[in-house]
C-alpha cells in the first residue's frame, strides 16, 4: 500500500517533509511549481494557515490580476517536478526547530 494512502499530505509542512513541490495552476494557463520548505515559510512569517486548502484560497495568477481578469483561486496539487518559482528559504536552524517541535 502506498504510503501517501496511509498517510495523506494535508499540509505545507508534509509536502516538505516529503519534499514534494506545490504546483499551482491558473484557469488561463498559467502555472507556478514552488519549494515547499519556502512556500510553508512564506506562510508561517504570515501566520496564515498551511493546511492544502487554505493554501488553495490565498494562491492567485499574478498574470490574471495585472491583466484585472478576474480573481478565481488556482487549483494546486502535490508533484514531483522541480520547482519553477523562487521565494526565500527558511533559515536551517528555524526548519530544524519546527521539525523537532512537530516529532
Amino acid at each position: 500500500m502506498s504510503r501517501e494512502l496511509v498517510n495523506p499530505i494535508r499540509d505545507l509542512f508534509d509536502a516538505a517533509v516529503r519534499h514534494r513541490t506545490i504546483k499551482v495552476s491558473c484557469r488561463c494557463g498559467n502555472v507556478g511549481i514552488f519549494d515547499p520548505h519556502a512556500l510553508w515559510w512564506l506562510f508561517e512569517r504570515r501566520g496564515w494557515n498551511d493546511r492544502l486548502g487554505d493554501v488553495q484560497r490565498r494562491m492567485r495568477c499574478l498574470q490574471c490580476y495585472v491583466a484585472k481578469r478576474k480573481r478565481t483561486p488556482a487549483a494546486i496539487e502535490v508533484s514531483n517536478e522541480n520547482h519553477t518559482r523562487q521565494l526565500p528559504m527558511p533559515d536551517i536552524s528555524e526548519w530544524k526547530r519546527q521539525l523537532r517541535r512537530r516529532r
